[in-house]
């Protein structure tokens, strides 16, 4: 493939990104994605003050592709200066800047105005498969970050799981499943027909707007801790998140169930990988 036709390639992802975003938050949409229920701002919260805990600085905080503001909103009074990336206008007038610690920078995560060695946390929820090109923002993001600095990102698609439900895909043809795998298989495999019968999306710009699902298949874990690895980072953590159907076992099963599923399921590791939706990493210069 030639340099022009990447270059090409990579503009046809930001272009539908910025179309996607903004249909979503003009139809007053992406505020209520799932990750925005209480239940997951608190897990996020935990896990970014237990981060934070372990860093040797907290003065300065980058979110990349910050969107409406997410992690903001939950780590802002952990630092003295927040600085949110993205690159659609829509997405970050959301972002409450009230604090006054916090400010929004319009440039693109593989590629910012920051010097070497800058922040001390970085984060991407919910972001990297969204991009291009995964190494080369990992690369920006080790740049900015200072020695001993940490980049948290979470809710990757793990492509263990989208290969299984590509597989489910296939014998769903010769045998009836339940709706809830029906649903999983959907969302996994076709989450541009969801959101144009749901919201009248263009369906083809979701599918370009999220590479590393669809192109991709998702993050493999081993593959995105050697990257890692050979980036610089002294030391890459994953944990999988998000089983089949977890939320209906948090929202409407008795409590303490889901975490009982949970502490099975990552026992029968690594057995048990393709059967969660999503990859944390926890990566530190």
């Amino acid at each position: 493939m030639t340099k022009s036709n990447i270059d090409e390639q990579m503009q046809q992802v930001l272009e539908s990104n910025r179309y996607v975003h903004a249909f979503l938050v003009e139809k007053d949409e992406y505020n209520k994605s799932p990750h925005f229920r209480p239940e997951n701002k608190r897990k996020v919260r935990n896990i970014i003050q237990g981060i934070c805990n372990s860093l040797p600085q907290r003065q300065r905080m980058i979110d990349f592709g910050c969107g409406t503001g997410f992690v903001i909103a939950l780590s802002h009074d952990l630092f003295t200066e927040v600085v949110g990336v993205d690159i659609t206008q829509q997405m970050m007038a959301q972002v409450d800047l009230t604090p006054g610690n916090i400010s929004l920078c319009e440039a693109l995560a593989e590629s910012t105005p920051f010097p070497d060695n800058h922040f001390d946390f970085a984060t991407a929820y919910s972001f990297m498969d969204h991009l291009f090109d995964y190494k080369t923002f990992l690369q920006e993001a080790f740049r900015v970050l200072k020695p001993g600095g940490v980049f948290y990102t979470d809710l990757n698609p793990n492509r263990e799981f989208i290969l299984a439900m590509e597989k489910t895909a296939r014998l769903a043809q010769q045998q009836q499943f339940s709706g809830q795998i029906q649903r999983e298989v959907k969302g996994a495999l076709h989450n541009g027909e969801h959101y144009h019968n749901q919201f009248g999306m263009d369906a083809a710009k979701l599918e370009l707007a999220e590479p590393g699902k669809t192109v991709n298949k998702g993050f493999l874990a081993s593959e995105v801790m050697q990257v890692a690895a050979d980036i610089g980072f002294r030391s890459c953590k994953v944990e999988f998140e998000w089983f089949v159907n977890q939320g209906e076992w948090v929202n409407q099963k008795p409590d303490g169930q889901a975490q009982l599923i949970e502490e099975y399921l990552l026992s029968m590791r690594p057995l048990s990988d393709q059967l969660y939706k999503y990859l944390r990493f926890v990566m530190t210069k």
